[in-house]
């Protein structure tokens, strides 16, 4: 019996502990008002007809907008798609429970905010609905990183892809290398050719064997990129460089009638480097350039490149007089998967990678660019040490 009544008290007593006193209409208010005031998500609530009664503090951090900007204002003209926020408001009107569902509300500065949305009747003391309460959390950035996770698992798939299909192309590229060698052997031992055409034919045979060459580098590279192997260091000329990635970009420039200013000095310029890298970064840097020129549509498009040495670095200044960055998207370019350009058109990728290639070399990559007058990529690449030594 003792033990019994002991169970009691014990139950009596937790139960004391665990619930809370009654509270009193004035002490909820306070709750409530502290709650609205305090959290970091737009809490609302409207009538029957969807205008707003009440915006929480939350809701200027989420949406940009005061209490006084939207009290009155219908809460569906806020959405994105208003259709299909009114068609969640009617549906959370017909249920007993709370309507969950993703949507896309519009910011006081225009852009789109991803939202986790929370619907739930207002009733009054008699039962009857007299309006809506409605919760949003910003999941934007949940929600970005989520897309960020889709589209690397897609471009992990591209690379593998790709590797594949190198190792089937590098096979004819092998194939069409040896007969143009063996039609070349062919054209110097054959006899009763005119020189016109045995000039013609040397250099048809020699075009081969250099776009063979091309190929096969740029299977190369695909390959490295697929594989993300570690740079390699050795002496290389720069100005080579620079030359082989404007020869490989030719097609581009001849279509958008678009003019090459080379100041860079004849003798080598040689930077201790990987070369492969290198021309992978001022191909993105150039093909950059050259979209610019051609989406501002004018026809006096013009690349300068430019080349100075200092005790440890060479600098590369590589300038188009194209459209310029926009203030507010230039400390977002080296940013991953932003980009400018439209669907189709760019991924987001190539700053990024030129950034981290530059770095893994132990060079530098910065930009200044003014909307209306052009853009000025500068690459900072370091001296070998038998260039530095001799460097002014």
């Amino acid at each position: 019996m003792e033990s019994s009544d002991s169970l009691q008290d014990q139950q009596k007593k937790v139960s004391q502990e665990v619930l809370p006193p009654q509270i009193e209409p004035q002490q909820a208010r306070q709750y409530l008002q502290c709650i609205l005031e305090n959290s970091n998500d737009l809490i609302f609530s409207t009538d029957t007809e969807g205008r707003i009664i009440s915006f929480s503090k939350g809701g200027e951090k989420v949406l940009g907008y005061t209490l006084n900007e939207v009290i009155g204002r219908s809460i569906q003209s806020f959405a994105t798609n208003p259709a299909a926020f009114e068609k969640l408001l009617t549906a959370s009107r017909n249920q007993d429970g709370a309507t969950r569902q993703e949507m896309s509300l519009r910011h006081k500065q225009g852009h789109g905010v991803h939202c986790f949305l929370t619907l739930t009747n207002l009733t009054n003391e008699a039962g009857e609905k007299t309006g809506t309460i409605g919760i949003c959390r910003d999941i934007t950035v949940s929600e970005k990183l989520r897309e960020d996770l889709i589209r690397i698992d897609r471009l992990a798939e591209i690379g593998r892809i790709a590797a594949d299909i190198v190792h089937e192309l590098n096979n004819p590229i092998a194939v069409i290398g040896e007969i143009a060698g063996w039609a070349g052997t062919v054209v110097a031992d054959a006899k009763g050719l005119s020189r016109e055409d045995r000039e013609e034919l040397d250099m048809a045979i020699n075009n081969i064997g250099e776009q063979t060459k091309r190929c096969r580098n740029i299977t190369v590279q695909l390959l490295t990129f697929a594989r993300d192997s570690t740079p390699s260091s050795s002496e290389c000329n720069l100005r080579e460089v620079l030359e082989k990635t404007i020869g490989f970009l030719n097609p581009e420039l001849k279509h958008g009638k678009i003019e090459i200013v080379f100041d860079i000095e004849s003798s080598p310029c040689v930077v201790q480097s990987d070369p492969r890298m290198l021309e992978q970064v001022f191909v993105n840097l150039l093909s950059n350039a050259i979209y610019a020129l051609k989406e501002k549509g004018a026809k006096d498009g013009r690349i300068e490149l430019r080349c100075s040495r200092s005790e440890s670095y060479v600098t590369i200044m590589i300038s188009d007089n194209g459209p310029g960055i926009a203030e507010e998207d230039q400390e977002k370019i080296f940013s991953l998967f932003y980009t400018t350009k439209p669907p189709g058109k760019g991924t987001g990728l190539g700053l990024p990678i030129c950034q981290n290639i530059i770095r893994n070399l132990g060079g530098e990559i910065d930009f200044e660019s003014k909307v209306g007058e052009g853009t000025t990529f500068t690459v900072k690449v370091p001296l070998s040490r038998n260039q530095a030594e001799i460097s002014p």
